[in-house]
């Protein structure tokens, strides 16, 4: 497969997960705004921003972080993530660039999966953002995660499995990992009362990553923080877990280049490996490491997979590109 091929498919994955994912916070805070306090969804705001990699909208210099996310209104902070369409990491911006992906490949798309990609934008750029924000601003969020979810669904369901659908995956769970390590990194961060503020809740973010269910099934009713952390790195049958996208990532990895994972390992395989192994001998949650240290190294070396994966399969030169 040609380079600028498969960047294509690689970055429509990374985009429309990214879309899902921020989302699916969007939907978790929005349903807060009713009965919570002002300080507490400040929290709230501080941690989606943080797992996101985003400042807040207007934040001056040197300002508080308290004091950055109880200023603006609950959808100036939401309008910033979904509708700015010059935030280059907003919803809309992200679901134009995956379409813009998806038209340079469009040969090589099914057309059920184009169709979705481009009505999806279509209805998302003339969505009534004010009117949206004013009768049910939850509601937008999760029409957002069914269309993504109804786009993955096709691609499941029509794609063929070469190439084309390993660098769209790839770049899919790069993506979740990356976001997950931020999330647990910034959960971390603030689930613990600072100055007489409510802390976040391990039983929200289990909700957050579609695993309260399943947990309360594996686990118990009664939600302890190290069993959560443990539960979203290392369970291998959990979607949204670290160690999930990881099996995943190593899978793509395998079939896009398999001499790469003979001796001497290629560099992508060697730190998907080296990234499972870091999580399988995980000790969060055990007082013997610095959680918060460890999801922060985790995310680092996502981004170093990320780096490696763009240097051996996308990053070629023509003459690497066109046999002799």
């Amino acid at each position: 497969m040609l380079a600028r091929v498969a960047a294509d498919f690689y970055w429509m994955g990374r985009y429309v997960e990214r879309v899902e994912q921020t989302a699916r916070l969007l939907e978790y805070q929005l349903n807060r705004l009713v009965d919570r306090p002002a300080d507490e969804l400040a929290v709230g705001w501080a941690a989606i921003y943080r797992s996101l990699g985003q400042p807040p909208p207007g934040a001056a210099a040197g300002a508080e972080e308290a004091e950055v996310y109880l200023i603006p209104d609950a959808y100036t902070l939401a309008g910033s993530l979904v509708e700015e369409g010059a935030h280059p990491d907003s919803i809309l911006s992200c679901w134009r660039q995956a379409r813009e992906n998806g038209q340079r490949v469009r040969a090589q798309l099914p057309l059920a999966i184009w169709t979705r990609l481009n009505q999806g934008y279509l209805w998302m750029r003339e969505v009534n953002f004010a009117r949206e924000w004013e009768q049910a601003p939850a509601r937008l969020a999760l029409d957002i995660i069914d269309r993504m979810r109804l786009f993955a669904g096709v691609v499941h369901s029509t794609m063929p499995r070469d190439d084309a659908w390993r660098f769209l995956e790839l770049g899919r769970f790069i993506e979740r990992a990356q976001h997950q390590a931020a999330l647990l990194e910034a959960w971390v961060e603030f689930a613990h009362p600072r100055g007489g503020v409510a802390a976040l809740s391990w039983a929200d973010l289990l909700h957050i990553c579609r695993a309260y269910e399943i947990y309360c099934r594996r686990h118990s009713m009664k939600i302890l923080e190290e069993e959560v952390l443990g539960f979203l790195t290392r369970n291998p049958e959990l979607p949204r877990s670290l160690r999930f996208s990881l099996q995943r990532i190593e899978e793509m990895l395998n079939g896009i280049d398999p001499l790469g994972a003979r001796f001497p390992l290629a560099p992508p395989h060697r730190m998907a490996l080296r990234l499972t192994a870091a999580i399988e001998m995980d000790a969060t949650g055990s007082g013997e490491v610095d959680a918060g240290a460890f999801f922060r190294a985790i995310g680092g070396d996502v981004r170093e997979l990320h780096d490696l994966a763009m240097a051996a399969y996308v990053h070629r030169s023509l003459a690497e590109e066109i046999p002799a």
